[in-house]
């Protein structure tokens, strides 16, 4: 079984659960409430179609194909405590309808979208790195120049890419146990 490789951070320098975090291809709603004990919802913060430009070759997509953008935190539903930032760019012709309207008119995790709707996938790291929180700051309560851990994945069903998700959380975040 191949490993995968991650060529912009070293995860070895993480803690345990900030490591399950950046290398898991599951569900992260669900590993967020067994960590912090509280159900996770979605806070959207943009959500709209934009026409895909071509540049990035990981969505293999051409250029002016409607694309989805969603940006959300997910937050602790009691607490409120933002856990993490996700921008994700879906492509809706590749998605069953349902998950398409689940994505407009809810707030469901798009991972509980995907499972409630039996989409088989193919969740696919492909680079973690570290970066200043920056414009994700206030998301978080923390300066601009706070260390920020993030990793972009790719969401495949039936052999094509349907997702590109960029997740990212504090470096300082789920460093202890509870």
């Amino acid at each position: 079984m191949a490993m995968t490789r991650f060529p912009t951070a070293s995860v070895e320098e993480l803690s345990n659960f900030q490591q399950v975090l950046v290398r898991t291809t599951g569900m992260v709603t669900t590993l967020l409430e067994a960590f912090s004990g509280e159900d996770v919802r979605v806070a959207k913060l943009d959500q709209g179609y934009v026409e895909w430009d071509g540049h990035d070759p990981r969505l293999e997509l051409e250029a002016g194909r409607p694309v989805l953008r969603r940006t959300v935190l997910l937050q602790g539903a009691d607490s409120g405590r933002t856990f993490l930032y996700a921008d994700s760019l879906m492509v809706p012709e590749r998605l069953d309808q349902p998950v398409v309207a689940g994505l407009l008119g809810t707030d469901t995790p798009v991972g509980t979208l995907l499972l409630e709707n039996r989409v088989e996938t193919f969740r696919e790291v492909l680079s973690v790195g570290r970066e200043p929180a920056g414009s994700c700051a206030g998301y978080f309560a923390v300066e601009a120049d706070t260390e920020m851990i993030w990793r972009t994945y790719r969401v495949c069903a039936r052999q094509r890419p349907i997702m590109l998700i960029t997740e990212k959380f504090p470096a300082s975040a789920f460093t202890t146990l509870g």
